[in-house]
């Protein structure tokens, strides 16, 4: 019987540090899932969680399973082992339905889980690494989540996590029309984040890895080359980081350095002089080219002032930022997990619909569950089929082997007699018993035959 396993870790069991270390780049998926050593597979990495799907004939242990895990992500088991939970059978079933319906979210009910669920199995399946258990499973998740949207409010009422980026930010900037923005990656997330500060000002400067991308949006907002992040960095007041990368794209050093353009006490002793000359000159020149006026004084320093508060909002997993910049003056650093303080604002009324999300969420996990504990019946009334047309071909060589004498199209006739015989008592007796009844009273009937068998 295959059985459906899992093993992962989230937002509610491992703080981001931990977290970012089990960021499984797009290669390491799709060779995993190529070559994957278990019957159907499934990865799904977001920011909040790493979690793998496995359907397999054979017993899975959890050991096993969070090994793995490890293993696609170079970490050592015996370090990380106890920040993983596994499930298997319906507790599996029951976890995905609450995931996908953002149930299990940082912030409750909201939209981008599913759309991340819906890429995770559609690449798993695209690369033939999914099979009947795991397609069955996630195509109910997604339907059933799909109605959870439509048929309650829960969405309306959800704050996902650029939305609460933006709560931060309202809460840190009263008046951030007069603020600058800069958002640095234009995936899925940044471009999300893109239109809520859209809303709110006008002043938006955006990166991409690829700069044709920030240049998509330059109605909007201005482009900036990825590799001249820094020249904008210090002027911003509003710094949101949401790019897919494994190493740090802000460090603390090139922070300060930044923002020593436009402020006296991010400076070093100006003594050093030439040594920082051409750096500073370079600098400048470039903070002008992007529109941000930056003038260098008579001593060689920015006469531009910075707001007292910078805010540094660090959507990515792994982090974008070195959190130490977190400890400059007037910096304020926000990370994913520090966002959930501030999830309790429609908390009452998200409840309320809460209670009919469920209700819809369980309908649809009852659904599975029938499904599942009927295709493993299914199963076994084939076998019982093709055994009972195995029995009547037999029968029927015996009968034929005794008259010798019939012709091949007397012979072939009460040949296929039997096999109609056959088909009809397995339609009649078996796929009538699974249609009518519970699977466990059919399992009941198909150990009845089983006993009844001449082998037993």
């Amino acid at each position: 019987m295959r059985k459906i396993y899992m093993a992962g870790m989230s937002h509610k069991v491992a703080e981001i540090a931990i977290r970012e270390k089990f960021y499984i780049p797009m290669d390491v998926k799709t060779e995993a899932l190529t070559h994957s050593p278990f019957d159907e597979l499934l990865i799904l990495a977001t920011c909040n969680r790493t979690e793998v799907y496995v359907a397999s004939d054979r017993e899975i242990t959890d050991g096993e399973l969070v090994r793995y895990v490890c293993g696609l992500a170079r970490q050592d088991y015996d370090d990380f082992a106890k920040f993983f939970y596994f499930k298997s059978g319906d507790d599996v079933a029951h976890h995905v339905m609450n995931v996908c319906a953002g149930l299990d979210s940082v912030a409750m009910g909201e939209d981008q889980i599913l759309h991340q669920i819906g890429r995770a199995y559609e690449t798993a399946h695209q690369l033939n690494a999914t099979g009947n258990t795991l397609n069955k499973l996630f195509q109910s998740a997604i339907h059933t989540t799909k109605r959870i949207k439509t048929e309650t409010n829960l969405s309306k009422l959800s704050c996902n996590i650029p939305f609460l980026a933006m709560k931060q930010v309202q809460k840190t900037f009263d008046d951030l029309e007069n603020r600058t923005v800069y958002i640095v990656g234009l995936g899925e997330m940044g471009s999300l984040m893109l239109k809520y500060v859209q809303e709110n000002t006008t002043k938006i400067f955006a990166s991409s890895k690829t700069f044709a991308n920030a240049e998509k949006f330059a109605d909007v907002l201005t482009p900036v080359k990825f590799e001249d992040r820094y020249e904008v960095l210090g002027k911003c007041d509003v710094v949101i980081l949401c790019s897919a990368c494994q190493e740090p794209i802000v460090t603390k050093d090139e922070f300060v350095k930044a923002l020593a353009l436009y402020h006296p006490v991010y400076r070093e002793d100006n003594s050093e002089g030439e040594r920082c000359k051409n750096e500073k000159d370079h600098f400048y020149n470039r903070a002008e080219e992007l529109g941000l006026h930056a003038a260098p004084s008579s001593e060689g320093l920015s006469a531009v002032t910075i707001p007292s508060k910078r805010l540094i909002i660090d959507l990515g997993s792994p982090r974008n930022a070195e959190a130490s910049i977190g400890e400059l003056p007037g910096v304020e650093y926000v990370c994913v997990d520090d966002l959930e303080k501030i999830v309790s604002e429609n908390r009452r009324l998200r409840m309320i619909e809460l209670d009919a999300a469920q209700k819809i969420l369980k309908e649809g996990l009852d659904e599975f569950l029938h499904w599942n504990r009927m295709d493993e019946v299914s199963k076994q009334i084939h076998l019982h089929a093709e055994k009972m047309l195995t029995t009547a071909n037999e029968e029927s060589e015996k009968l034929l082997r005794s008259m010798p004498e019939l012709s091949e199209d007397d012979r072939h006739r009460i040949q296929m007699m039997y096999e109609r015989f056959a088909k009809k008592m397995a339609n009649d007796f078996l796929y009538k018993v699974k249609a009518e009844n519970s699977p466990e009273d059919v399992q009941v009937f198909l150990k009845c035959l089983d006993s009844k068998s001449p082998r037993n």
